[in-house]
C-alpha cells in the first residue's frame, strides 16, 4: 500500500474548497491545494508560511513529487525544489525478506521506500576491521552489491545520493543481517527521492492557482485551496 503523506485528503468534495474571487494577498496563499479538472490525475500542493512547499502527484500507477521553497516573482508563484537529506533506517527482520541468498563472498544492501526500489543510491559497506567497499544501487532491483573476503564481518553501512558530496548516513548492521550478508534499508522520507519538476510557475486564477505553462497537462486544471476548519 502506498504511503502518501500529502494526498490523504484527495477525496475532499469540491464544496470544501475555497475559490478566489480576487487575486489573494501573499499572506492568504499558504495552505493546502488540491488539483481539480484533470482526469485520472491526483495532485496536492502545500504552501507553507515559512516559504517552503511540498508537491505530490499521482497518475496511473506512478507517484511523483518534490519539496523546496516558494516565492513571488513577477506576479507568479515560483516553486524551486531543494534536495533535502535522505533519511534511512535499517529494516527489521519482519519487514525485510530477501528474495534470494547473496552469492558467496558478496554483501548486498537493498534500498527502498515502503513500496519502491530505489535507484541512484550510493552505498558504502564497512567491515569491523575497517575495510570498506562502495557500490551504487541497481535501477532494476534497488540492490548494491560488493565483494568482500570471507573473514570480514559487516559492521555498518553508509548511504547517500549517487554522484553527490553529501555526508554519509551511517547505520549499524545487526549481527543477524551481517551473518546473512544482506540487509534492507528503508527511506523514511520518500519525497526526498522524487524529482517531479526542476521548477514550476503558478499564476492566480479566478478559482485558484493555475500552472503558468500552457503546454503542461496540469494547466488544464486548477489547484483549489482547501477551506480551513
Amino acid at each position: 500500500m502506498r504511503t502518501l503523506p500529502l494526498l490523504s485528503a484527495l477525496v475532499l468534495a469540491t464544496a470544501s474548497l475555497t475559490s478566489f474571487a480576487a487575486p489573494p494577498d501573499i499572506n492568504d496563499l499558504p495552505g493546502n491545494y488540491f488539483l481539480q479538472g484533470v482526469r485520472e490525475v491526483g495532485s496536492e500542493l502545500w504552501l507553507g508560511k515559512n516559504g517552503k512547499f511540498q508537491f505530490m502527484l499521482i497518475y496511473g500507477s506512478q507517484d511523483d513529487g518534490t519539496e523546496g521553497v516558494w516565492e513571488i516573482k513577477n506576479d507568479l508563484i515560483v516553486l524551486t525544489p531543494v534536495k533535502n537529506p535522505m533519511v534511512f533506517r535499517l529494516e527489521t527482520d519482519s519487514e525485510f525478506k530477501a528474495k534470494k541468498e547473496p552469492e558467496a563472498g558478496t554483501w548486498v544492501a537493498v534500498a527502498s521506500t515502503a513500496d519502491i526500489l530505489l535507484k541512484n543510491i550510493e552505498v558504502k559497506f564497512e567491515a569491523a576491521s575497517g575495510k570498506s567497499a562502495v557500490a551504487n544501487t541497481n535501477p532494476r532491483n534497488g540492490e548494491a552489491t560488493v565483494t568482500m573476503p570471507a573473514g570480514e564481518v559487516w559492521a555498518r553501512t553508509g548511504l547517500r545520493r549517487s554522484n553527490s558530496q553529501e555526508e554519509w548516513q551511517w547505520l549499524a548492521v545487526t549481527p543477524e543481517r551481517a551473518k546473512a550478508r544482506i540487509a534492507g534499508f528503508r527511506l523514511t522520507n520518500p519525497i526526498s527521492a522524487m524529482t517531479a519538476f526542476a521548477s514550476l510557475e503558478l499564476k492566480v486564477g479566478k478559482d485558484g492557482l493555475v500552472v503558468a505553462d500552457e503546454q503542461s497537462a496540469l494547466a488544464d486544471g486548477v489547484y483549489k485551496k482547501a477551506k480551513t476548519r
